[in-house]
């Protein structure tokens, strides 16, 4: 994930680092993988979707697909430059229903 997206959503660093973590990057960007842990991702994916979708307003039109894996998690999200937060959250909802 890019700095930038990590930062304005304020992820703490200890909920960067666990190896129990899904492993979140975006597809099509030369940047590398964050492992967030699942606890984590829950309490901050509305920031962290807003995030997403201020920084990919600010790239250009090529594909890009956020991608989510750990255990039992497989998921590839379509990430158009127009994406919305809202979209995002019900893509990420299987996940964040996850015990």
């Amino acid at each position: 994930m890019p700095e930038e997206i990590l930062r304005q959503a304020e992820l703490p660093y200890e909920g960067l680092r666990d190896l129990q973590g899904v492993v979140v990057a975006i597809e099509g960007i030369n940047f590398t993988a964050s492992i967030i842990t699942l606890a984590t991702l829950k309490q901050y994916a509305p920031a962290l979707a807003a995030a997403i979708r201020r920084w990919r307003l600010g790239q250009d039109t090529k594909p890009m697909v956020l991608t989510v894996k750990g255990d039992g998690v497989d998921l590839k999200i379509e990430l158009p430059p127009n994406v919305s937060t809202q979209q995002l959250l019900e893509q990420l909802a299987p996940l964040l229903e996850k015990d």
